[in-house]
């Protein structure tokens, strides 16, 4: 009788404890600490198992960005724009070891794969930069019309500016974080806001100021006859 071949199902509950597993993994190890061995060990599938559902570290890696993200866009479906940079601020800038946050936090390896230069060809890192650039996009649709009209008479450009505002502060944050500061995320986050609202209420005012100014009206132009006629 021929010996019979080991059999490895692809399952919604496999894959999910998979990615369980490298997202664990990774906020302590990051990247390249993380290894598809320990992923099976941490999973406890075995590693064959592993790799019949992703072929690889980088194809395993993008799709836990894409398991991230689907659970991003259903936490802050629905928030308000201070809702919004409030959550991203202390969630995505929270510390690794911080597990309440761990789905957020993962947003940091992202971080850290886009700063390597020279993993410029890797999966995980290009897929990456898609999803920021869609959490971009994502996050305007979503806040854009929360703006005031006299806001964007002012500067119909805002919304894009305060969402890339908000991305800068959070990303600036975790770096500084990184490089050991002492950062009151929660603190810091409600300073943000009241920051946003300031800048929102300064061109709202604008705005107001400019649309209540009265429109004087051109003179009319002299033609050579008028010139004449004078």
């Amino acid at each position: 009788m021929a010996k019979r071949k080991n059999v490895h199902y692809t399952t919604p509950e496999n894959e999910k404890a998979i990615l369980d597993a490298v997202m664990e993994l990774a906020l302590d190890a990051g990247y390249e600490g993380t290894t598809m061995a320990e992923v099976s060990r941490v999973s406890g599938l075995p590693i064959g198992s592993v790799y019949w559902h992703f072929e690889n570290k980088e194809k395993l890696f993008a799709a836990l960005l894409d398991y991230c993200f689907e659970q991003w866009r259903e936490t802050v479906a629905g928030q308000t724009q201070q809702q919004l940079l409030r959550t991203s601020i202390a969630g995505s800038s929270a510390p690794a070891s911080d597990r309440g946050h761990v789905r957020d936090t993962f947003w940091i390896i992202g971080l850290i794969l886009a700063l390597e230069k020279r993993l410029s060809d890797n999966e995980a890192r290009k897929r990456y930069l898609e999803i920021r650039a869609q959490m971009y996009e994502t996050a305007l649709g979503q806040v854009g019309g929360q703006f005031p009209p006299e806001a964007l008479e002012a500067d119909p450009e805002l919304p894009r500016k305060i969402v890339a505002f908000g991305r800068a502060l959070i990303e600036g944050l975790y770096i500084s974080a990184a490089a050991g500061d002492d950062v009151d995320f929660d603190q810091l986050a409600e300073l943000s806001t009241l920051a946003v609202d300031l800048l929102t209420e300064h061109y709202a005012k604008l705005g107001a100021e400019t649309t209540a100014k009265p429109q004087q009206k051109p003179k009319p132009k002299q033609t050579p006859a008028d010139s004449e006629e004078s």
